[in-house]
């Protein structure tokens, strides 16, 4: 697995420190390359101010949080949510029904599969890997 394409759910696992962030930590560092959607960023943007809006995170913590994963998906190639991606995104998807999001994501990872070079989806949202799947794309953890 050289070329990861991490979606928001698992950054938010690894990002927050879930139980199973190790398993998503291990598999973005045997990543030759990492990429993302440029929706991401804002998934986790929206993620961290609503825990701090309830309280779950402190503005301390979740200005740390933000550091950390800025800093990190500065190093990841952000694909853009393009005309493309948004086209694929109303189409029908192999396992449905599929949230607009998610149907963002993963045609982002079939788009970038089949420009760019294959990719794994890393993602713990059991309808973003049934469509990746579905789509021939391999799936981690």
């Amino acid at each position: 697995m050289s070329v990861v394409y991490v979606e928001s759910s698992a950054v938010l696992r690894w990002l927050l420190g879930t139980p199973d962030a190790p398993s998503m930590q291990a598999v973005l560092s045997r990543a030759t390359h990492v990429v993302t959607s440029a929706l991401t960023t804002t998934e986790v943007g929206r993620t961290l101010q609503r825990l701090l809006a309830t309280g779950s995170l402190s503005p301390g913590l979740r200005t740390t949080l933000w550091r950390t994963y800025s800093g990190t998906a500065a190093r990841w190639d952000v694909f853009a949510v393009s005309d493309d991606v948004l086209r694929r995104a109303t189409d029908p998807f192999p396992v449905e029904p599929l949230r607009t999001l998610d149907a963002v994501h993963v045609a982002t990872a079939e788009i970038y599969s089949r420009q760019v070079t294959p990719v794994t989806v890393l993602s713990v949202d059991e309808r973003v890997r049934d469509n990746a799947e579905a789509l021939g794309l391999a799936v981690a953890p």
